[in-house]
């Protein structure tokens, strides 16, 4: 966590009202300035809490998440970002409801608009969260494509013991840690689950350039690791259905002024995503400019 602010504080509220309590709650805080420490210590009560410091410059997902599996105690680790709030008090128990079926080796909830989303912002987790529980195998791997390996480490429960026989999560990369572990789990044997019954608050207003950036982070990542992640097939056709869900989502709300800046933000997705692909051709230094993840490429400009 890094100065979270009144949405952390609402995050652990959630956390510690639920029916199902943690056995223990890890917090990894990134030089926050704003107080929030001692508030959350304050809320959790009993609920034994350990908060460890990470430098801004040392952080990294894979790595800092690798850190909390390996102090973690107990066989399930849920990982939980920030901004992310669980909608009701039954949300951790609708998600351990999922663990207990053959080689599941993770599982996923659905992600509901912040109240403060945009039809944008809220159009966008309808599309990627639907309705229907699905299993995550290699013998879905022909129907869900690129899908088979979605999952998302902001409200995410792993197997503790395949995660690590699998080598944790990546480090050094750019984002995509879960989809990234995800692939090597499932390709593995292993299977997935998303629980649409388990649901959290978890969304983000972006601009067409912050859309951008983020896509462009996307597009390195499915660069560097392309002979993992297309193995199913690539995101083109889940690309396209994915803009013909949030339409029809903006047209059915009457959101007119957001289906108008919808082809704005396609386009910079798109293009985004397009020169990510291609950022061995940019050199470090624009790579570094058009990401989102910025403290990403020093590394890299140390390996070149």
């Amino acid at each position: 966590m890094r100065n979270g602010g009144e949405l952390l504080l609402r995050a652990v509220r959630a956390v510690t009202e639920q029916t199902l309590r943690p056995s223990e709650i890890l917090i990894y805080d990134t030089e926050s300035t704003d107080g929030a420490v001692q508030q959350i210590k304050a809320l959790v009560g009993k609920i034994p809490l350990k908060v460890f410091p990470v430098l801004k410059h040392e952080f990294d997902h894979g790595g800092t998440r690798n850190a909390g599996l390996k102090q973690a105690r107990f066989p399930w680790v849920l990982y939980l970002t920030q901004d992310a709030v669980c909608a009701d008090s039954g949300t951790f128990a609708a998600l351990l409801a999922s663990i207990a079926g053959k080689n599941v080796v993770a599982v996923y909830g659905k992600q509901l608009p912040h109240s403060d989303a945009n039809p944008l912002a809220a159009t966008a987790r309808e599309a990627n969260y639907g309705s229907e529980r699905i299993e995550q195998n290699m013998a879905r791997a022909a129907q869900l494509g690129i899908k088979t390996w979605f999952s998302s480490n902001s409200f995410c429960i792993w197997n503790k013991a395949a995660l690590v026989k699998a080598g944790g999560f990546a480090e050094k990369l750019i984002l995509g840690e879960d989809m990234h572990a995800a692939a090597r789990l499932i390709q593995a044997g292993g299977t997935v689950i998303y629980e649409p019954g388990a649901q959290v608050r978890h969304s983000h207003n972006y601009s067409a350039f912050e859309e951008f950036r983020r896509y462009f982070d996307i597009g390195v990542f499915h660069a560097e690791h392309s002979d993992l992640l297309f193995r199913a097939g690539n995101g083109n056709k889940e690309g396209l259905k994915f803009v013909l869900r949030q339409a029809k989502s903006l047209w059915r709300q009457k959101a007119l002024l957001s289906l108008l800046r919808l082809p704005f933000h396609v386009a910079a997705k798109f293009l985004g995503y397009k020169l990510g692909r291609k950022f061995t051709l940019l050199g470090t230094r624009l790579s570094r400019y058009l990401s989102m993840h910025k403290n990403y490429w020093p590394v890299q400009q140390n390996l070149r």
